[in-house]
């Protein structure tokens, strides 16, 4: 959406002048003034002629000279002016009034006449905080922060959901020595949503970084186009998000709807789409720091550490070593070229390599060193770490150039930096606190990815299968459906038929009205042969007494394995369908689990990433080929909303083998 307009606006005119003192019409016209806007700026129909500003008397009739019409007014009476901005040919409006979609039934409704207003004109908010565009010194926002020292502009864009965290966000790029170029809080985001303001962006040839704050994700379709023409780009975006959407909640049958909740699959969207997910906001500025420079690392990167003191070396190789990454011994090559510089004081040249106190000494031959460690072919990235400097903070600043100037992916931590030190160093090389850098580095690593190719499944006759089925489809007909798709199941008998060779059994009930049989006491384990009908007949009474329908009592014989997986598919009102592979057994909906998505229908390579951290006894070659079948199914299939495999156990083989299953398919499909 072209929005020139906006971000490059040669007039401006504000509607809702007010005499009162902190009125926004007034307040944002003094921000521009001070903040030293060149361009025009009109009193449009203000009721006070007494105003140091030319006046606009219609606005339909003269709407056409204004890029932008801000205007603070109540939120009736803006609907009226913006249907009167759109007649008049105004370029862009931004809408601080509030009183909509944010005030209940009453505001939602006048959100739709305001879009209704609107039309095809772009405006911003309403109940925003405005824009700035510093190339057009532009600052349209009523918000103190523009009244601090800033940074200079770099090439970061923000965009956020919420004005007063988007510039804490801005706050804290600030205190890095990040100065952002662009910025947009979008309100309610009536006409313009963060996904439009981010698509104009990201084409800027001077941003390189674009950082989101969203709390609501309207439109995941929308981010995903973002993110992946991004990557076309050659740039990169950065999320953070709060809350939760309306869409992510769900009435759930199935253990994977329970525990697919709205942030495990927003991350699944992001990671799909090359987006970076912050975890805070502390993290959110250290990864727009660090995503200023075109540098990545292997999944698993070997690091050399450099510090003048063992302890700092020591904590970033924990840090490191948490984040996946490594700290191995240099090879012996390089230790003895490095021996061969004599540096001073040198208290270690393993890795980490302890310079010691007196490291300054042997500044001549830093060069050199980072040479060495930068020509390793082991070595994949370089790690210094640097205390105060305040006696020589010129050679702490040659470092940093020495450091960016090399190939491998490095960095310099100048923990405790004096004031001002880090102002003009190059941006993503210099961090002030092991912390930061440790927050950044996810961003840069590359994620692991199995060596694993799935061409197209045929899953057609499981789709037969499931064809004459309708709500909880219970596991004696799921396992059909899954023995289709290539999942190996257990062997299970009916109640009265032949048991299947086996030491113990697992006798539970079957019915449609116990999709979670084992939290009513339907499931008991162990039960030798003799003991098997005697077991069925306890459970079958039991369901009578809890008046299930169509139960029978199924026989499994008790395998032995080496863990659990659980594997299912929902399919999100917001999100769309997915996969999720996750902890089995008891562990299913435990919090804090890691668990992998597979979006649907799954790309090239997705299948692959989900894979990339299983169990290293399960056989992935066979399971991507069975989780390519799920996937299709769900896809093949619109009615089906959610299935669940849990467990799946990994046999001694590594083979993993089903044990449950539950299928439920929608009636209004």
């Amino acid at each position: 959406m072209p929005l020139d307009s906006l971000f490059f606006p040669k007039a401006i005119g504000a509607i809702g002048l007010s005499a009162r003192p902190g009125s926004w019409g007034s307040r944002v016209v003094e921000i521009l003034r001070s903040g030293g806007f060149g361009g025009e700026l009109y009193a449009v129909e203000p009721r006070n002629r007494d105003v140091d500003l030319p006046i606009l008397d219609d606005l339909a009739e003269s709407g056409k000279l204004l890029d932008i019409l801000v205007v603070a007014v109540p939120a009736e009476a803006a609907i009226e002016v913006i249907e009167r901005a759109r007649r008049g040919g105004v370029g862009a409006v931004v809408l601080f009034s509030s009183g909509f979609a944010e005030d209940g039934a009453d505001g939602r409704e006048r959100q739709r006449r305001l879009r209704e207003a609107a039309g095809d004109m772009p405006v911003l908010g309403p109940n925003c905080l405005g824009m700035i565009s510093k190339p057009a010194s532009a600052n349209v926002t009523t918000t103190a922060y523009v009244a601090r020292p800033a940074s200079p502009p770099g090439p970061v864009s923000l965009v956020s959901q919420s004005g007063a965290v988007g510039f804490v966000l801005a706050s804290l790029l600030d205190a890095r020595g990040v100065g952002f170029t662009y910025y947009a809080s979008v309100g309610n985001e009536a006409c313009l949503e963060i996904t439009d303001i981010g698509g104009y962006l990201v084409e800027r040839p001077d941003v390189r970084v674009l950082g989101l704050y969203v709390e609501q994700i309207r439109d995941p379709a929308a981010l995903e186009r973002l993110g992946r023409r991004a990557v076309e780009l050659g740039k990169r975006i950065v999320v953070l998000k709060a809350g939760a959407s309306e869409a992510g909640q769900r009435a759930t049958l199935s253990h994977t709807a329970a525990v697919a909740g709205d942030q495990l699959l927003f991350d699944a969207l992001c990671r799909d789409a090359g987006i970076v997910v912050a975890e805070d906001d502390e993290s959110f500025a250290d990864l727009v720091v660090a995503l200023q420079r075109e540098v990545s690392l292997p999944p698993r990167p070997n690091i050399a550490v450099l510090s003048m003191s063992g302890g700092a070396g020591a904590i970033i190789a924990d840090r490191l070593a948490a984040l996946g990454a490594e700290v191995r011994p240099l090879s012996g090559k390089t230790r003895d070229r490095i021996a061969e510089l004599e540096l001073a004081g040198v208290a270690s040249t393993d890795n980490p390599i302890d310079l010691g106190g007196q490291f300054y000494r042997s500044s001549d031959a830093f060069g050199q060193l980072l040479a060495l460690l930068d020509e390793d072919p082991d070595v994949d990235g370089v790690v210094c770490c640097f205390t105060f400097g305040d006696l020589f903070p010129e050679l702490y600043r040659d470092l940093a150039e020495k450091i960016a100037a090399l190939d491998s992916p490095s960095w310099l931590v100048w923990a405790c930096p004096p004031p001002g030190a880090l102002v003009g160093t190059q941006p993503g090389v210099v961090f002030p606190s092991i912390a930061g850098l440790i927050r950044a580095l996810p961003g840069v690593i590359r994620a692991p990815q199995l060596d694993v190719e799935v061409g197209e499944q045929d899953v057609s006759s499981a789709v037969e299968l499931l064809k004459p089925h309708t709500g909880v489809v219970t596991e004696i007909d799921a396992r059909e459906v899954l023995r289709e798709l290539g999942v190996r199941y257990v062997d299970t008998a009916v109640a009265g038929e032949d048991l299947p060779p086996a030491d113990r059994y697992v006798v539970k009930i079957d019915s449609p009205d116990a999709p979670h049989r084992a939290r009513l006491g339907l499931v008991k384990l162990g039960v030798a042969a003799a003991d098997v009908a005697e077991t069925c007949a306890e459970l079958l009474a039991r369901a009578g007494e809890l008046e299930l329908t169509g139960a029978r009592a199924v026989i499994q014989p008790q395998l032995a394995h080496q863990g659990e997986i659980a594997v299912g598919a929902v399919r999100d009102p917001h999100y769309g369908p997915e996969l999720l592979i996750g902890p089995g057994g008891s562990r299913v909906e435990q919090a804090g689990l890691a668990r992998q998505v597979i979006r649907l229908p799954a790309r090239p390579g997705a299948i692959a990433r989900a894979l990339a951290d299983a169990p290293p006894q399960l056989s992935t070659v066979e399971f991507a080929a069975v989780l390519a079948r799920l996937g299709e199914l769900v896809v093949r299939v619109p009615a089906l909303a959610e299935l669940d495999i849990n467990p799946l156990l990994l046999t001694t083989d590594g083979a993993p083998v089903a044990v449950d299953s539950l299928i439920v398919v929608s009636e209004e499909a």
